[in-house]
């Protein structure tokens, strides 16, 4: 899961009311986390924990009792006093019939704990004597290795607007119970390090989620299928300025197992499909011939190179239709929506969703959560929002997140490449009728990200192009396949 900071508070107090006092939690994260610190280092190695006066602190006393009960050469550095939470003076105390005491640092260390704020850091407490802290820790970590509970210190839990960048930059992040939002926002992403969760042993509330699951059902067919079995598709895009957006939309489409693939587009492009994806049918991109064919297909996706005068009459069309329909690049051009059974699913990148909602690019970097579900409850569709993470926004709220993908990925076409994957999969919905419809996104999310990483591995991200993942997508590993 990820939680806000408000989820994070709300799981405490239904543990609490149901019986797991908070005392218990907190035992059961620091001797988690104390496991982890000493299956990587020996007793040899210094060690400092900063300790706050909160929760987080509390958290770090038990790390601290659990390593210098093993041996290891702990100090404990409480900056700012004693704890002041009952449960984390209590865990304090205890310790504290260990020889653990709090002292000043000296010297240099080999390992640091960061307990010192964790989600309840708040902004006004960014005062000279804590950036000078922060300064200090920096200067330990040319040779310490750093780890963080739950967030780093400084780092705001929900959002990153008006994060100034002073804080704590972790090599790990232990997330207790679920991770936070800005672990994966691009401002303060990179003060996590690696996350690392740590079982509490409650159970999963709220809406967001790390999507992780296997691709496996995706790789699944029907030993009797036939092509009706994995639907029909319909794309429309390209124009004589860029032709290759939908080819390749529909080079994916066909990669992702469609069974039938109709792509209406321009003379120039249809050259292109002849030539590099002969087993799509090419149609031209007229109100006409679409209209005659929007009947017979299972899903139709729109945008990609588009540029055309139509396009709004196309939108009509289609969304006349009992199916789902996907709105890429030059179809994101509606401010509300028909309401329809069908889904309808926008995939934009983030230039594209700050034009939609009027908005600066660096507003919804910063609270890429609240844009993306806000949108997608207010107009009831669904969003796919493209960043350095995907987002994958639920109607009802909540959603999916996609993190992991090359690097690679941030060039022309990739885009093109994951809306053909996404339309194709949606056409398939027959043969993968049991997955819910975000869910099916995700894990085709997952698969083009999977694919590049594994492009990756033969091929420099600076060199990588939306063809090689493409490619990829046939090239399934050992370990994903369905016998």
């Amino acid at each position: 899961m990820i939680y806000e900071a408000q989820e994070a508070r709300q799981i405490d107090e239904w543990a609490k009311t149901s019986g797991l006092p908070l005392e218990v939690l907190m035992e059961r994260a620091g001797s988690e986390i104390a496991k982890r610190v000493m299956n990587n280092h020996d007793r040899k190695e210094r060690i400092v924990i900063l300790c706050g006066t909160g929760n987080n602190g509390g958290d770090g006393y038990v790390i601290g009792r659990e390593l210098i009960r093993d041996g290891y050469d702990v100090t404990i550095h409480a900056p700012f006093g004693a704890a002041k939470t009952p449960i984390a003076l209590l865990h304090q105390r205890y310790a504290e019939k260990f020889g653990l005491a709090t002292e000043a640092v000296c010297g240099q260390y080999d390992v640091m704990v960061d307990a010192l704020f964790g989600t309840g850091f708040d902004q006004s407490r960014l005062t000279k004597p804590l950036t000078d802290l922060f300064d200090w820790v920096r200067e330990q970590q040319q040779r310490a290795i750093l780890y963080a509970v739950d967030i780093p210190s400084g780092i705001p839990t929900d959002h990153s607007t008006g994060f100034s960048g002073q804080g704590i930059k972790a090599d790990v992040t232990f997330s207790l119970h679920a991770f936070k939002r800005s672990a994966f926002l691009l401002k303060t992403a990179p003060f996590f390090g690696r996350l690392e969760k740590i079982d509490l042993g409650l159970p999963a509330f709220g809406g967001w989620q790390l999507f992780s699951e296997s691709i496996a059902p995706l790789l699944t067919r029907d030993a009797y299928g036939h092509k009706g079995t994995y639907g029909t598709a319909l794309l429309i895009g390209g124009s004589e300025h860029m032709p290759g957006s939908i080819q390749l939309a529909a080079r994916a489409a066909l990669r992702t197992g469609v069974g039938k693939l109709q792509v209406a587009t321009v003379p120039t492009a249809q050259v292109g499909l002849i030539v590099n994806a002969p087993e799509a049918m090419v149609l031209d991109q007229t109100t006409e011939a679409i209209q005659e064919m929007i009947t017979e297909v299972d899903v139709a996706g729109i945008g990609p190179g588009l540029a055309s005068d139509s396009v709004s009459d196309w939108l009509d069309l289609l969304f006349d239709q009992d199916i789902p329909v996907v709105l890429d690049a030059g179809a994101l051009i509606r401010d509300r929506y028909p309401e329809r059974k069908a889904a309808i699913v926008v995939t934009p990148h983030i230039g594209e969703f700050a034009r939609m909602t009027n908005q600066s690019v660096q507003t919804v970097q910063d609270d890429l959560f609240e844009q993306a579900s806000d949108y997608a409850m207010l107009h009831q569709v669904t969003v796919v929002l493209k960043a350095h993470v995907i987002l994958i926004a639920k109607p009802d709220g909540g959603g999916y997140v996609v993190a992991g993908a090359s690097s690679g990925l941030a060039k022309g076409g990739s885009g093109d490449t994951l809306f053909g994957l996404i339309t194709s999969l949606l056409g398939q919905r027959k043969h993968y009728k049991q997955i819910p419809l975000e869910r099916l996104i995700a894990m085709g999310v997952s698969w083009y990200a999977q694919a590049s990483k594994h492009v990756e591995q033969r091929i420099h991200p600076s060199s990588i192009t939306a063809t090689d993942v493409i490619e990829q997508l046939g090239q399934v590993e050992n370990d994903d396949r369905i016998n």
